[in-house]
């Protein structure tokens, strides 16, 4: 009898217990689930078994534990849900869209804090207009503006583009880069200050011309003193010792200074980026430059002018390609930075 008893009540203890692990967690969850508070918690405050950890509501029970990740319900208006993007409209003009269009992958999430340190950021962050008002360094100076250029030989330009850059990767490149390894930096220098006192003559004209005769001034200081202290132009002592700025002037810009058109964008055999008025420039340059005037023959010419643009490319090989493979279209690249340089010389 005792026997029996005792089975009996075993067997009931382990009902209740299999309907205590089985069957209240199931229903306390669903209520928790349906939004029903337990005796003792108030309306705004989470059950005990539900908690809240980096702005994510879980809930723990004895077998398992439920994720439950916060979403924005869909159908309710982002904009008005979020108090600060109406204000940086307001402040920075950004443009926000009523529809909300721009705003559709916007996720609110984490704490306060993280929100206020976002809108701090974004409402001290500079207006658009200082942007806009920002210095194009090859650009002419402020309140000037570049002329269009015009380019009608669009199609003979490309093609000759496409003709000098197969020559400078497989012939220029190549000899610049050698020159570069056999040549120490500081003699490249050299033979660069060279050139440049040698071309004298040009900077003068054109500044007489321009009437600029503090750049005239500059030119023959510079041509005296680095001819004669500076061993025929190859150490700047002009500038070093005397602080006497150099002066990068040509007939181009002396056209450009009487406002006399650009004309039509031409990319010239080896040359490269020029313009009808650059071109004149170069034409009446050539009887300045001593390379041309005092040569013996042509060959003796165009070697001196293979070396100095052999040279001179020796110090731009990497930023030419860095311009490779930047730019989206070469071509248009090359042409406008070429007409905002040059325009840039023009009004300075």
């Amino acid at each position: 009898m005792i026997k029996r008893f005792w089975r009996c009540k075993e067997a009931g203890l382990f009902l209740c217990l299999m309907f205590q692990w089985a069957f209240v967690p199931i229903t306390v969850t669903a209520n928790a689930f349906s939004g029903t508070q337990g005796a003792g918690h108030s309306g705004n405050s989470l059950p005990q078994f539900i908690y809240e950890v980096d702005g994510t509501l879980v809930a723990q029970t004895s077998e398992i534990t439920i994720l439950l990740e916060k979403q924005i319900p869909p159908g309710i208006d982002r904009k008005e849900e979020n108090p600060l993007i109406p204000e940086i409209d307001k402040k920075q003009g950004f443009p926000f869209q009523e529809s909300g269009a721009l705003t559709e992958g916007l996720e609110i999430e984490g704490s306060s804090q993280e929100m206020g340190q976002t809108a701090q950021a974004l409402e001290t962050a500079p207006p658009v207009e200082f942007y806009e008002e920002l210095e194009d360094p090859f650009g002419p100076p402020p309140g000037e503006e570049i002329p269009e250029l015009k380019d009608p030989f669009v199609g003979y330009n490309r093609w000759m583009y496409n003709v000098n850059e197969g020559l400078y990767d497989y012939l220029m490149e190549p000899l610049a880069k050698g020159w570069r390894f056999v040549v120490p930096e500081d003699f490249r220098i050299v033979i660069r200050n060279a050139f440049d006192n040698a071309i004298s003559p040009v900077k003068l004209f054109s500044s007489l011309i321009q009437g600029d005769l503090d750049k005239s001034g500059r030119v023959l200081g510079r041509l005296l003193i680095n001819t004669t202290a500076g061993l025929g132009g190859m150490l700047d002592v002009a500038g070093q010792e005397y602080g006497i700025e150099n002066v990068d002037e040509d007939f181009d810009q002396a056209l450009g200074h009487y406002d006399v058109p650009t004309g039509p964008y031409i990319v010239l055999p080896f040359f490269g980026p020029s313009t009808a008025r650059n071109l004149t420039g170069r034409v009446v340059d050539s009887f300045l430059s001593p390379s041309i005037f005092f040569a013996p023959s042509f060959l003796v010419s165009a070697g001196i002018t293979v070396g100095e643009t052999t040279n001179d490319v020796s110090f731009i090989i990497d930023d030419k390609k860095a311009l490779a493979e930047s730019a989206i279209d070469e071509y248009e690249s090359v042409r406008d930075f070429y007409h905002q340089y040059r325009e840039g010389l023009v009004n300075k």
